[in-house]
């Protein structure tokens, strides 16, 4: 079942920066845990995790 505003899911992540940088990760941790809409993250994270499907992994770009 797809991923729908106001869903709770688990997540890993590696944010990366233009130039290639990481700037944050969960690798090695807990994965983040957050409802799919909230003002918890930045909103073109939650546009890009909107659809996604268990174990689907994805590229998200979000511009400055």
């Amino acid at each position: 079942m797809p991923a729908r505003l106001n869903d709770e899911v688990k997540l890993h992540f590696t944010g990366f920066l233009e130039n290639g940088e990481v700037f944050d990760t969960s690798e090695g941790k807990d994965p983040l845990k957050l409802k799919v809409g909230s003002d918890e993250i930045i909103p073109g994270f939650n546009k890009g995790l909107v659809g996604m499907e268990l174990g689907e992994e994805r590229q998200i770009k979000i511009p400055p």
